[in-house]
């Protein structure tokens, strides 16, 4: 196996973002600027901007085509469509034709592009946008240097949040190719009533105060943790990073299977064992499936924590109600680590232009891309969407159910791969999920664990 040497390069194999639905259609916006919330409750917080007339002196002259992994029916979908709409009144020099893929843009963008379709511009994981479309991708260096109306008078650089500026210059190995929004990061979820109800006052910090919290909601009659196949990874995926730190943990996932002999990992592998063993998990977690342990945990709320992505909340936020209170804490530090808090699994959509777009093709998309993500429009997406603002204006601020959560940047100066680096291995990562799952079941010991994962490098 290859190693992974560029942190900041490397991207999950298998998975986008979740918030992303799957299956794909297409659309012409029409100009009127109406949408409907995708939460179905449409309300003066997040009622659509007004939609301006038309700008006598905007010079925008092009006809866009964008690709978006989002579906048409999604709160995403919906709100980059009435962007779209808005911006085409503004400027009607401007033709936006969208198409929503889905999911499926990882599989049928790369086959559009290769046969020449006329695609201006195109939207997914920033991930898999650098990976998946790299010899397509714009330099977009002097739209990152402009100002646009929707950055106050700053730099498009100088608007959006420094740990994403970063990222997408990183990423795009020193140059800037895509547009970032909705930063999405991993971390731990939790139901605020049930720790106040059960005299959980402080947010652990380590893993032992997390299973102290977590013998205390066990002695009073709640479940700590559950998930699903989808996600069952990442909580001893977070653990190893914190233990190993990114290089070791990626040699894990990469390497040829002998760093699966570390005696420290064996150790990480038992505290899981033994977690399971005090009944931890929730009983169903053999065999619980997407998105049942989300809705199970909103709707019964008898299980108190789940180890997911910043999206998770908005996933079922019309099961949960406006009355569910969404916690937040990072993942914990571990006894020994080589990680000191200072790293964060976190990523974000990527917004790019074609390189082969016209200079006018350009102008308009990268105007586009600042209208619908920053200003009025980008905080419509953050409300109707419950998504993280990529602005850095403090005013702004995060939605309700994650505002929990709104610090978590505070001291990062480490990145690693949105999904963590298990999954960089796309064809270990089932073989890792399928050991977890037994783990966490009570079906299967630390050493077996070890054995089953270390199988797959031969």
């Amino acid at each position: 196996m290859k190693k992974v040497v560029n942190l900041f390069s490397t991207v999950a194999l298998s998975l986008c973002f979740l918030c992303a639905c799957g299956g794909n259609s297409a659309t012409t916006s029409g100009g009127d600027g109406s949408v409907k919330s995708g939460s179905g409750n449409e309300s003066s917080e997040n009622a659509t901007p007004e939609v301006k007339q038309a700008d006598a002196g905007s010079k925008l002259n092009a006809d866009i085509v964008y690709w978006s992994s989002y579906t048409e029916s999604s709160n995403y979908g919906q709100s980059i469509k009435a962007a779209a709409d808005a911006f085409m009144k503004e400027n009607p020099g401007v033709k936006i034709s969208i198409s929503f893929q889905g999911t499926d843009i990882s599989s049928t963008l790369t086959p559009a592009l290769q046969a020449g379709n006329n695609i201006t511009m195109f939207e997914a994981n920033s991930d898999n946008v650098v990976r998946l479309w790299k010899d397509y991708l714009m330099d977009l260096g002097e739209f990152y240097e402009k100002t646009y109306p929707q950055t106050g008078g700053k730099s498009y650089a100088d608007s959006i949040l420094p740990a994403y500026e970063k990222l997408a210059k990183t990423q795009g190995d020193g140059k800037y190719v895509y547009f970032p929004y909705t930063p999405q990061f991993l971390n731990v979820w939790y139901n605020k009533d049930i720790f106040e109800e059960c005299g959980i006052t402080e947010k652990p910090k380590t893993w032992d105060e997390m299973m102290e919290v977590c013998a205390t909601l066990k002695k009073n009659g709640y479940t700590p943790f559950t998930s699903d196949q989808n996600h069952i990874d990442y909580n001893l995926s977070l653990y190893l990073e914190r233990l190993l730190g990114a290089e070791g943990t990626n040699e894990l996932a990469n390497g040829d299977g002998s760093a699966w002999d570390n005696p420290e990992v064996l150790k990480a592998v038992k505290k899981f064992e033994d977690a399971a063993s005090k009944g931890y998990w929730a009983e169903n977690i053999m065999t619980v499936v997407t998105p049942e342990a989300q809705q199970e945990m909103v709707l019964d709320k008898k299980i108190a924590m789940y180890v997911c992505g910043s999206w998770m909340p908005n996933n079922v936020r019309e099961s949960a109600g406006d009355d569910f209170r969404w916690g937040s804490f990072t993942y914990p530090l571990v006894e020994n680590g080589a990680d000191d808090g200072s790293s964060l699994c976190y990523g974000c959509y990527g917004i790019a232009i074609n390189k082969n777009a016209t200079a006018e093709e350009a102008e308009a998309c990268a105007a586009f891309a600042t209208y619908l993500t920053l200003g009025e429009w980008g905080d419509y997406m953050v409300k109707n969407c419950n998504a993280i603002p990529i602005t850095n204006d403090p005013n702004v601020k995060w939605p309700k159910m994650i505002a929990d959560a709104e610090h978590i940047y505070d001291g990062i100066t480490n990145r690693w791969p949105a999904h963590g680096h298990m999954r960089t291995n796309g064809d270990f990562l089932p073989v890792f999920q399928s050991a977890c799952t037994k783990l966490y079941g009570g079906k299967m010991t630390a050493e077996e664990f070890i054995a089953e994962c270390k199988a797959y490098f031969k």
